[in-house]
């Protein structure tokens, strides 16, 4: 089993996880069936811009693990607790290599815990279309789909 540490902070650590987002925006361009474009078109800068912002008005926590051996970050965790005092796990990403080792059920355990410890009202997660082999994964915390949302694509408009 691989050795791995965990750090914990906020904002500050964005750039430390920048292209393990890359990997996983990467993901959701290449299964999406309806916003591929979309998905190409999203940089980590961006992304990383509306966070920052949504850090400003509320509360981010970002979990990293690491491989001790090899000196590399494998995975991460954002959650926010925005002004509404409403959680949401914002992107969790793992290494495919380190899958199914227990980082994604230690990442979840410790943004819940943070979440319950604020007491936040709720607690959402937003899954992409072309992703929902993750939905058996955040069911076992309680997470179930409740809202499907359509959004219309910039080409197909009237």
């Amino acid at each position: 089993m691989k050795k791995i540490e965990y750090i914990s902070g906020n904002e500050d650590l964005l750039d430390s996880i920048g292209f393990l987002w890359e990997k996983l925006n990467k993901y959701h361009k290449n299964n999406s069936k309806h916003f591929s474009k979309k998905f190409s078109k999203f940089s980590f800068e961006v992304r990383k811009k509306g966070l920052i912002d949504k850090a400003k008005k509320g509360l981010m926590k970002i979990e990293i693990a690491r491989d001790i051996e090899k000196n590399k970050n494998v995975g991460y965790c954002i959650s926010t607790i925005n002004d509404r005092n409403i959680g949401e796990i914002e992107s969790l990403y793992i290494e495919p290599d380190y899958r199914k080792q227990g980082i994604g059920n230690k990442f979840m355990k410790n943004a819940l815990d943070w979440m319950k410890l604020n007491k936040v009202k709720s607690i959402c997660i937003g899954v992409s279309v072309g992703n929902e082999e993750v939905l058996s994964f955040y069911e076992k915390y309680g997470f179930l789909p409740r809202t499907i949302i359509l959004e219309q694509i910039e080409d197909k408009g009237n």
